[in-house]
């Protein structure tokens, strides 16, 4: 972890939001009761062209929060327009509708000292009414020690040193979904190291219906095929395979070692014990519906993709 001058923080928080709302008001609750001293961290908000006013309302007091206003792009953009900013020797990223532990931030910058970029825990705040909804999407997303085993991570809980993400160039802020994994991926390729922290952890809420759930999913797999489209390659659910979605679905739980039920180490990380009735209700989510509209959306991402590259090629 790079050295600082005893006048600016180690580390700078950097957090996009659109229209964030009571979530971000939390977020910065838990953020000024961090165990790591006020002096030495510094949060930066990343406003993406709000127009619920909650960031603008936002004060820091004695000059530790900033919010850094601009036009609705991404939250890419507005990710590198904070780091231009900050003044920490270390980036530290999460999401406005993250909850913090109290010791986040000291937790990460010890897991830096032995690795480039620190991945750290996500965990889930499951819903009130426990839906077959909610435990899927405890399954499916924001598995970081998955993500690392695979060579990337995501930024609602991610620590990189402030000059390796500048020699990056950043997050490519041309991408709507998936710049994170983008990132680290490519600071992998170029030497850096990346860990898994499970003691730097936040919390993240559950989607608890269909629609957030399936939303989640179609935005996901669109924008990834389009990606892949655009770049000459066929997505990977786009195959003969897709039509038999039971058998794709247990080759790929196998091959990342995953349960081919409800994952327990998954939903254990968020204090939660599948029954057999939670399974009962997910498997068939599980391996029809949600194998089907995921092809459907990597097929509608791929038609766009493919027009986009049609329309590159054709130029101005």
């Amino acid at each position: 972890m790079p050295s600082h001058a005893p006048d600016t923080p180690a580390v700078s928080v950097i957090v996009p939001v659109r229209d964030g709302g009571q979530e971000l008001s939390k977020l910065v609750e838990r953020l000024a009761a961090q165990t790591l001293p006020r002096s030495r961290f510094e949060v930066i908000i990343a406003d993406d062209g709000s127009t619920d006013g909650a960031a603008a309302t936002l004060s820091g007091g004695d000059g530790w929060l900033t919010v850094s206003p601009g036009p609705p792009r991404n939250p890419y953009v507005a990710r590198n327009r904070a780091a231009a900013i900050a003044r920490g020797g270390v980036l530290a990223f999460s999401d406005a509708d993250c909850v913090p532990e109290p010791d986040w931030l000291e937790r990460g910058l010890a897991a830096l000292e032995h690795a480039d970029i620190v991945a750290g825990m996500v965990r889930f705040i499951p819903p009130e009414n426990r839906t077959a909804w909610a435990l899927l999407d405890i399954d499916t997303f924001l598995d970081q020690e998955l993500t690392v085993r695979a060579g990337g991570a995501v930024t609602a809980n991610l620590f990189v040193a402030r000059e390796r993400f500048d020699r990056l160039g950043g997050f490519d802020d041309t991408l709507a979904n998936g710049g994170d994994q983008e990132f680290v991926r490519r600071a992998v390729a170029a030497g850096a190291r990346l860990a898994f922290s499970p003691e730097s952890a936040v919390w993240h809420p559950a989607r608890a219906t269909a629609g957030e759930f399936l939303a989640k999913v179609w935005r996901v797999h669109r924008r990834h095929a389009a990606r892949e489209s655009r770049a000459g390659r066929r997505p990977a659910k786009l195959t003969p395979r897709a039509l038999v979605p039971a058998v794709q679905q247990v080759r790929s739980r196998r091959r990342s070692g995953r349960a081919l039920g409800l994952d327990r180490r998954r939903l254990g990380d968020s204090g939660l014990r599948p029954t057999v009735w939670d399974n009962v209700r997910a498997l068939p989510l599980m391996y029809l519906l949600v194998p089907y509209f995921t092809t459907a959306a990597q097929a509608l991402g791929w038609l766009e993709g493919r027009r986009q590259r049609r329309a590159r090629a054709a130029g101005p």
